[in-house]
């Protein structure tokens, strides 16, 4: 398969991004790890904004089509709970960085309008995937909304806590729970 130079960038921007942080990378950085000139991210993304919106699009449609791709081989409700959590506990384990760069992004949610747009929607196309796996257990489809918001902010605290205490087993022991509520 072939990469395009966007998807080289994308790419060295999201592990630079992971590895120090948004406010800690230069474009200058990012364009070294991607092995480009500096005028290609400009060409490529206007801004070190634009790049970074870029990587949250693409983190954001990976981790759905991982979503869709596994819950639907799931026949039951009490299977797709579990693939749920399962799938979540593997990129838990397996991509700490999405996780880095989906709070760093959040962080910077918190001040920018921007920012603040993009993520609500990645967390609405997240929640909307809990939401349907959710609706035949909730009693209505508020209910449903509600509860997936419950299930969505349970991911983000254990994920925080994971990334602060990756030793503690009851950090990952925690999601299990979850798993009731699909039975």
């Amino acid at each position: 398969m072939n990469t395009t130079q966007e998807d080289q960038i994308l790419e060295a921007a999201y592990t630079c991004i992971a590895r120090e942080g948004y406010a800690n990378v230069s474009l200058r950085q990012i364009a070294q790890e991607a092995d480009v000139a500096v005028s290609q991210i400009s060409y490529h993304f206007k801004n070190k904004e634009g790049l970074l919106l870029a990587v949250i699009s693409q983190a954001a449609e990976r981790y759905n089509k991982l979503l869709q791709e596994n819950l639907a081989l799931s026949e039951s409700h009490a299977e797709k709970g579990h693939r749920l959590i399962a799938l979540f506990k593997d990129a838990l384990l397996q991509e700490r960085s999405l996780f880095k760069v989906i709070y760093d992004s959040a962080g910077l949610a918190l001040f920018s309008e921007t920012f603040r747009v993009k993520m609500r929607e990645v967390f609405s196309g997240i929640m909307e995937q809990i939401v349907q796996e959710i609706e035949a257990v909730a009693h209505s489809d508020s209910e449903a909304a509600m509860i997936s918001r419950l299930v969505f902010s349970l991911y983000l605290g254990t994920a925080i806590q994971y990334l602060l205490e990756p030793e503690d087993p009851a950090v990952l022991g925690s999601l299990d729970l979850l798993e009731r509520l699909f039975k």
